[in-house]
């Protein structure tokens, strides 16, 4: 699944990350990609707690889209802004989903609007083959913003999923490598309700049922295929846990001087 957006600063990083961490506590297995130079996925990384789930950095290139290593089972593919062109083409040739982040200003509009008419004249999009969809981004679901962007979205004909609020606790949680998903139950619940109709739109593409088989018996019992088999469906033992709320309280609790900064803008802004 890559995210994609033409605006800097539109939350892609915050979707791949939290997407990523929710693939490694229900697969154990998956990688995440970074095709921007500036490779803010490598610093988040290099942040995150030895006692939280593994994630297996990438590092792309839009223009010579390489390959990540071999038995990649999940890959989650952040993308640089101003995304265009072959670039564009070569990421919708290996996705099999894209996210659009967009924000509620009238510019986040008119910028994904861009983005979206180029990719629905992509082949495997336009064939079904790539499915795309819009998330609102620092979103309130219950202001009149949410409804413009919801509007917005049904005006030029793309599915829009949910909208993510803005919170301390993204900025907080990149800060020290975590995500929402690594928090115990009691910390951002309200948030992790909001990602729900996202991770509903995203399992058909991590977790595909299988197809209806033309094989004898005897030529299934060669070929032994395996679908994919859903989190749910794992041994309870081989979950991981979540972060300890001591834990979390002390990752999230580092002193930074840009979570301060951060900190101190958002509150102004309330």
């Amino acid at each position: 699944m890559a995210v994609v957006s033409r605006k800097g600063g539109s939350g892609k990083s915050t979707l791949a990350t939290n997407l990523a961490v929710y693939l490694a506590r229900s697969t154990g297995s998956v990688t995440l990609g970074d095709l921007d130079h500036q490779q803010s996925m490598r610093v988040w990384l290099a942040r995150r707690p030895s006692a939280a789930p593994p994630i297996v950095g990438w590092v792309g290139d839009s223009v010579r889209l390489s390959r990540p290593a071999l038995g990649t089972q999940h890959l989650v593919l952040d993308t640089p802004g101003g995304l265009h062109g072959l670039g564009l083409a070569r990421v919708v040739m290996v996705a099999d989903a894209i996210l659009l982040p967009v924000g509620g200003s009238v510019f986040d509009r008119e910028s994904a609007s861009d983005c979206w008419n180029e990719l629905r004249s992509q082949p495997r999009i336009m064939k079904g083959q790539c499915r795309v969809a819009a998330v609102g981004m620092r979103v309130d679901s219950r202001t009149h913003v949410e409804r413009i962007t919801a509007e917005w979205a049904a005006s030029v004909n793309i599915p829009y999923i949910t909208s993510l609020r803005m919170a301390q606790i993204y900025v907080r949680a990149v800060e020290n490598g975590i995500s929402l998903f690594d928090m115990p139950d009691n910390v951002g619940a309200t948030d992790r309700e909001q990602w729900q109709p996202l991770l509903n739109w995203a399992e058909p593409v991590f977790f595909p049922q299988p197809k209806d088989d033309p094989l004898t018996p005897s030529l299934r019992l060669a070929a032994k295929v395996v679908p994919l088999r859903p989190p749910a469906s794992q041994p309870a033992d081989t979950q991981p846990v979540a972060l300890s709320p001591a834990a979390t309280a002390s990752v999230l609790s580092r002193p930074s001087r840009l979570s301060r900064i951060l900190s101190g803008f958002l509150g102004a802004r309330r």
